[in-house]
């Protein structure tokens, strides 16, 4: 559930940067109701947390930035524990760029890219604020962010890939359930004699907290807030936690974190077979689409189907060899859904990319453009499982309520099945060796000003019914939907971006809280 649009891209430029945007949990990347969810029971919101002093931070140019682009870095320590506010102290990394027209400066925006394990502060570092953030939010706002603990600059975590390559992703059998097992404890295994205690304190809600100690170090009364995706999950939970400190808040591409790990799965699995026939569907009608007049769906299948029979190579991608089916099947939450505002900015376009790579393992067996544009196989997605295993566990019973799962995936998606975020998640955290600390449950918010929800009618990554469980959630939220698909309101609709803009800077809900799909007539009446 990060936006990750601009991997070629930022790998180009920039071989330490983060990747600005990951789709997502969607959880990112993010859905039909299974009959197999596990119903989550309500618990109680996190302990308050024990006063401490705001930190101070040291401003200074950042090292990575542009030469002559304005963004200021500084790191704040923070409680490694914030149940032991005295005890071990752990590095944040933070970052700001001003706002452009500080007569009109109405404060500081705070924004989460999504994850888990989006590097905020480090994108703004790279200079990103005006590739992520256009006209009066730009203008008006000091753009600021942190990189979670764990990541970046704040003591990140090296725990290796999110799925192994190689390793049964899909499993189809109890022997295959049980490898799956066995990945996921060795890797948690190594991430904790690597980092120790560490990875049992990268939760979603120490972040929160960290985020308040930021608002305070700043000087800010009240939170003004943006998350996307993931990021739509650590604005409710600091919501939760400190309701009467925000100004204003928008969680765009929700994730309900009451879902439950079997129907998010399901749910963003239906929504991702629809996009695959909007994907197909645009291919046929656009001349340009490197598949033109070939059935785009059938192409996947072949491609996929003999990747499974033998691994496709990729002779230009170091350090991937070659690609199996599975690999190929998790490229398609990276790689199938739209985040348009971005790729207008840096210029491609994910879908004509999709087709070209899709056309060169085919016609050329060469998956060497797929690499490229990656896959959660073989992802060094530094703190992804380990903050996801403590936030979204798998809550599997065993293998046959893994494969009842994958039989309901395959049923609600004939064709691209469980090829999405939820699953990658339960797969990944199958054995982690960590205990939850906040597995599924609803994040009730109650005493907040009213909260700004966006959504997109087809979100594979976050889709709409989230959104809408989330609100009756949040007392007094809003939401705003949009009739587009593609991951994130703000990034694939002028219409959204501009209400979600006009209620940052005023703190009032819009009066029309729907947006029509760009192109259409009621789209050229408005400003679409």
């Amino acid at each position: 559930m990060f936006m990750n649009k601009t991997r070629t891209q930022t790998r180009t430029r920039h071989r330490r940067t983060p990747r600005p945007v990951r789709h997502g949990v969607a959880l990112g990347a993010l859905t039909l109701l299974a009959t197999t969810a596990l119903a989550p029971a309500t618990q109680a919101a996190p302990a308050p947390t024990p006063s401490v002093p705001a930190p101070s931070v040291a401003w200074q140019p950042c090292a990575e930035a542009p030469a002559g682009y304005p963004v200021q870095c500084g790191t704040m320590r923070v409680p490694l524990d914030w149940k032991k506010p005295a005890g071990e102290q752990t590095d944040v990394k933070v970052a700001r760029v001003p706002a452009r027209d500080q007569e009109h400066r109405v404060g500081a925006l705070f924004f989460n890219p999504g994850g888990p394990g989006g590097q905020g502060a480090s994108m703004l570092a790279y200079g990103y604020a005006d590739t992520l953030f256009k006209g009066p939010l730009r203008d008006r706002f000091d753009i600021v962010s942190l990189d979670p603990r764990g990541t970046g600059g704040s003591r990140p975590l090296d725990c290796g890939p999110v799925l192994d390559p190689g390793q049964v992703v899909l499993p189809k059998s109890a022997r295959e359930y049980e490898e799956m097992k066995r990945n996921s404890r060795a890797r948690g295994d190594r991430c904790l004699a690597r980092h120790g205690d560490f990875v049992r304190r990268v939760d979603t809600a120490s972040v929160a907290r960290d985020m308040d100690a930021f608002r305070a170090a700043l000087g800010e009364q009240r939170l003004t807030y943006l998350g996307v995706s993931y990021g739509t999950y650590l604005g409710a939970t600091y919501a939760q936690l400190f309701p009467h400190r925000i100004r204003a808040m928008v969680l765009d591409g929700p994730l309900d974190h009451a879902s439950g790990s079997s129907r998010f799965m399901l749910e963003e699995a239906a929504v991702m077979e629809g996009e695959f026939d909007r994907f197909s569907a645009w291919c046929a009608a656009t001349a340009s689409c490197a598949l033109h007049g070939e059935d785009a769906g059938k192409v996947y299948d072949r491609v996929v189907a003999r990747a499974d029979r033998t691994p496709i190579p990729a002779p230009g991608a170091k350090g991937q060899p070659a690609v199996n089916g599975d690999w190929i099947r998790m490229a398609l939450p990276n790689q199938l859904v739209r985040v348009r505002l971005l790729e207008d900015t840096l210029g491609f376009d994910a879908w004509a990319k999709l087709a070209e790579r899709l056309a060169a393992a085919d016609r050329k067996n060469d998956a060497t453009g797929l690499v490229e544009g990656g896959s959660y196989v073989g992802d060094q997605e530094i703190a992804y499982t380990a903050v996801s295993c403590l936030d979204l566990p798998p809550q599997f019973t065993g293998y046959a309520d893994a494969a009842a799962r994958l039989a309901q995936a395959r049923k609600v998606a004939p064709r691209t099945g469980a090829a999405v975020e939820g699953w990658v998640i339960s797969a990944s955290c199958a054995d982690w060796p960590v205990e939850p600390t906040s597995p599924w449950q609803p994040t009730t918010v109650r005493g907040a000003p009213p909260v700004l929800i966006a959504a997109n009618t087809h979100d594979p990554s976050t889709p709409l019914a989230g959104g809408r469980r989330l609100q009756r959630e949040i007392d007094g939220s809003r939401l705003l939907v949009t009739d587009v698909n593609g991951h994130v309101s703000y990034y694939n609709s002028a219409c959204a971006r501009e209400r979600e803009t006009a209620y940052l800077i005023s703190t009032k809900i819009p009066e029309q809280l729907t947006c029509p799909a760009p192109g259409t007539a009621a789209a050229a009446g408005g400003r679409e």
